[in-house]
């Protein structure tokens, strides 16, 4: 059948002008091209009706302003913007499906590489619309004497305090350079080591260094000094027996004494070794002094 499909004409060409005019944007052609006053077929009315019915549905309306914009509808997926000094478009991929809350939406790269929604690692925390650090197990707060762990990343994983004040346990600072101490300091005596040698013969050791060494030999006893004693090294040599102890430089070490001093007075007689100088540490300068003969 075939109507006079004025009122529907005009209507259709209102939409279209609003769409084309008012929005300055267009849809593909309609499949029929109807003028006013055309007496026209219901079916091609509904044709071009449903077409641009279509068009608003399916995404494929174009906004074409300057510069151009770019949407596609549903299953598409590309949003083409241009910034109004750039001298070519910038396409903008979307991913397929939209990523869980709190996700972050990283470039692809342009061209047609898809952004990519990723998730938020656990050292960062999104609350509301801020994005910042995220709390770690480490107790917020001042650490006196602090004992901290970083891991590789640089992350703080644990703190603590360290002992008291006036408590046992401090860490004692490096001795190398200049220490400020502050308050009452007590320190402990200060007490040498002794060891016993009951043999007549014996050859002094880096080890005897600050250590007194009691002979209790009745039979005279020779102490050899060794060539590599390091500088500032002291050593205390007691007669506690009835035999003599008689000092000797080891190979390539030298001994002096004041008053010639080589050996002991007598029991309960002390001698004092100091090495002073080692040119290249194996030559070893000693000095005697105490109770000696």
């Amino acid at each position: 059948m075939r109507v006079n499909a004025l009122a529907l004409v005009a209507a259709v060409g209102c939409l279209t002008s609003i769409i084309c005019s008012n929005a300055q944007a267009q849809c593909p052609a309609v499949p029929n091209q109807l003028v006013n006053g055309q007496t026209a077929d219901a079916t091609q009315v509904m044709a071009d009706f449903n077409a641009l019915l279509n068009c608003l549905n399916t995404g494929q309306f174009v906004d074409a302003p300057s510069p151009t914009r770019q949407f596609t509808g549903p299953g598409g997926g590309i949003i083409t913007m241009q910034n109004p000094t750039a001298t070519a478009n910038y396409n903008y991929n979307l991913p397929a499906t939209a990523g869980s809350a709190g996700n972050l939406l990283t470039s692809g790269g342009g061209g047609s590489n898809p952004n990519v929604w990723v998730s938020l690692s656990t050292d960062l925390l999104l609350t509301g619309a801020v994005l910042g650090l995220a709390p770690t197990t480490v107790a917020a707060g001042s650490y006196t004497l602090s004992n901290i762990t970083v891991d590789a990343n640089g992350r703080l994983t644990t703190a603590s305090n360290g002992p008291s004040t006036g408590t046992s346990g401090h860490a004692l600072p490096f001795l190398d350079g200049t220490n400020i101490w502050s308050g009452t300091q007590t320190f402990g005596s200060i007490v040498g080591t002794v060891s016993t040698q009951a043999g007549t013969s014996y050859t002094l050791a880096a080890s005897d260094c600050g250590t007194t060494i009691r002979f209790t030999n009745a039979s005279p006893t020779v102490v050899t000094t060794l060539n590599s004693l390091p500088i500032g090294c002291a050593i205390a040599i007691e007669q506690g027996g009835s035999g003599q102890i008689t000092v000797t430089a080891g190979i390539s070490a030298t001994q002096h004494s004041a008053h010639n001093f080589t050996k002991t007075y007598g029991q309960y007689a002390i001698l004092g070794l100091f090495v002073d100088t080692n040119a290249g540490g194996a030559a070893a300068n000693i000095v005697i002094t105490g109770d000696g003969a």
